[in-house]
């Protein structure tokens, strides 16, 4: 069996969906190609898989069209997704009440649309009970299939946890990892008691990570609250090994909130670091109380696991250290690559439709597909299964547009070996771009790494275009260059590219030129054996 992934979102959720089940079934001997769900290949590709699993994909025209493939073609859809976004009669979440109308409106359209997606689908893979429940009220065949850890993170975690200890002697560090700017109401629920135990314990510390605004009362602890910016996932785990524990407060009696997973409880186990949580239904699964971490439901409940953590740290830490070994065995690739693997070949097997259409044998090129389905169709790339290295973030700014004949260059550092990928922030306007792009990635002595043609018409607006290359073994230290010339741009010359938020060390050029600014970019190198 092979399976094509169309991954909806980039980043976090990304990683701990396509990429942790393409791992997961690659431990019982499945293959699994992963795009972002606009990407033209999808439909020539589901000549050689058999199952389409749709990862937060929203319906659209384009969506539409590959469904109706992948049925031509007796390949079943699985729609996958890890919040509560597929049911529209819900109330607002407790993010989108402190948003404005014209945001409020946005969120309910995509969830209409997720819902159809949901509905044209032929099995729903759920990562929490009560999305769960959405897929078994319709009907739909329906696993549960809970959040796990890869291979690497676990690695990250041990050394994390082997290297020399970070902390301060003598402090006691708890620690609040926000991820976003959307989580200051879930720390104002554990406000009061979290204050009191500092009162009483001036030896210990929190730690907030992330864009998070503490309530008055913790702010004025003053230098006690220790802040840091947000991490890349790869450097996380350092920071929470400095912590006893994690505190995972939600407005959990939410319906939306309640659905959420338990991802908090696995970044702390695999460094062996216990959590403190709200009892939603994927952490009452996930941690058993006072044994792989604390559930909290109140004031009181929340005072007595952090006196617990900061009077008895030697216990916290055989908590966390059960924590990492429940980790290993519940959620590791191969521990869930199994059920993972029987409820996808079940639906391949339940659901395939005896007979082919003629649409089924017309695979049209991705030149007419992004003629047919204009903003929805384009190669945007998600990240891979590798590390990011070097990394500009996109800004505001826009380069010059690219005209035939011209050569646009920008260099950039390599940190580690295994080069293996850069990626580019591309600009078209929503024009339906109709020419030729040459890319070249360069080394230091001027040697070429890689070359790639590509049809401008594929590259997404605002979007990563991913430049792939073979696997660089000695990469690290070294500077390298990607080069991009353009053919027959005509009028339709209007691929441009986003200049980052923070110049880099060299600005780009074209045609030799230095521009004031340097580009996005962000580029991937594959980790070492595990």
């Amino acid at each position: 069996m092979r399976v094509l992934i169309a991954s909806g979102i980039d980043g976090f959720c990304h990683r701990y969906g396509p990429l942790h089940w393409a791992e997961q079934l690659a431990t019982q001997d499945i293959a699994a190609t992963v795009r972002a769900h606009s990407d033209p290949r999808l439909a020539a590709d589901l000549e050689d898989h058999d199952l389409l699993l749709l990862y937060r994909v929203p319906d659209g025209d384009w969506i539409r069209h590959l469904c109706g493939r992948a049925a031509a073609l007796a390949r079943p859809t699985v729609f996958a997704v890890d919040d509560l976004i597929v049911a529209p009669e819900l109330p607002d979440p407790p993010l989108l009440r402190r948003r404005g109308d014209a945001e409020r409106r946005l969120w309910h359209d995509g969830v209409r649309r997720y819902r159809r997606t949901l509905e044209a689908a032929d099995a729903l893979l759920a990562t929490t009970e009560p999305i769960a429940a959405v897929g078994r009220e319709l009907g739909l065949p329906t696993a549960l299939h809970r959040q796990g850890v890869s291979a690497i993170e676990l690695a990250l975690g041990a050394a994390a946890r082997a290297a020399p200890p970070a902390s301060v002697p003598g402090r006691v560090r708890l620690g609040y990892f926000s991820g976003t700017a959307t989580h200051d109401a879930d720390l104002a629920t554990i406000a009061a008691p979290l204050t009191a135990v500092l009162a009483r314990h001036p030896e210990v510390e929190l730690l907030l990570v992330g864009a998070v605004t503490p309530p008055a009362a913790l702010a004025a602890l003053g230098e006690r609250i220790v802040r840091h910016d947000l991490v890349d996932w790869a450097e996380l785990p350092a920071l929470v090994a400095t912590c006893a524990a994690s505190l995972v407060p939600l407005e959990w009696r939410d319906p939306f909130t309640a659905a959420k997973g338990a991802v908090k409880y696995l970044e702390a186990a695999t460094v062996s670091v216990p959590v403190i949580a709200s009892p939603i239904a994927a952490f009452r699964d996930a941690v058993r109380d006072g044994v792989t971490g604390w559930l909290a439901a109140d004031d009181a409940a929340w005072e007595h696991a952090l006196a617990t953590v900061v009077t008895h740290p030697e216990h916290a830490a055989h908590v966390g250290a059960r924590a990492r070994s429940d980790a290993e065995l519940r959620f590791a690739p191969a521990a869930q690559g199994r059920p993972l693997a029987a409820f996808l070949s079940s639906v391949v097997a339940g659901l395939r439709a005896a007979q082919r259409s003629k649409l089924g044998r017309v695979a049209r090129s991705e030149r007419e597909l992004a003629a047919m389905y204009p903003g929805e169709v384009a190669r945007a790339a998600r990240q891979p299964a590798a590390r990011r290295d070097a990394y500009a973030a996109p800004g505001t700014g826009v380069s010059a547009s690219l005209g035939s004949g011209q050569r646009l260059t920008q260099a950039f550092a390599c940190r580690h070996d295994g080069l293996c990928r850069v990626d580019l922030h591309t600009v078209t306007y929503g024009l339906a771009l109709d020419h030729r792009l040459t890319a070249v990635v360069r080394r230091d002595d001027d040697t070429v790494a890689a070359t790639q043609e590509l049809w401008a018409g594929v590259a997404p607006d605002r979007d990563w275009l991913a430049i792939e290359l073979p696997t660089e073994t000695d990469s690290a230290g070294r500077t390298y260059r990607i080069e991009l010339r353009a053919r027959g741009t005509g009028e339709r010359n209007a691929l441009s590219f986003t200049l980052a938020a923070t110049p880099a060390a060299a600005p780009y050029t074209l045609d030799g030129i230095p521009a004031a600014a340097s580009l996005a970019l962000r580029s991937f190198t594959a980790w070492p054996p595990t």
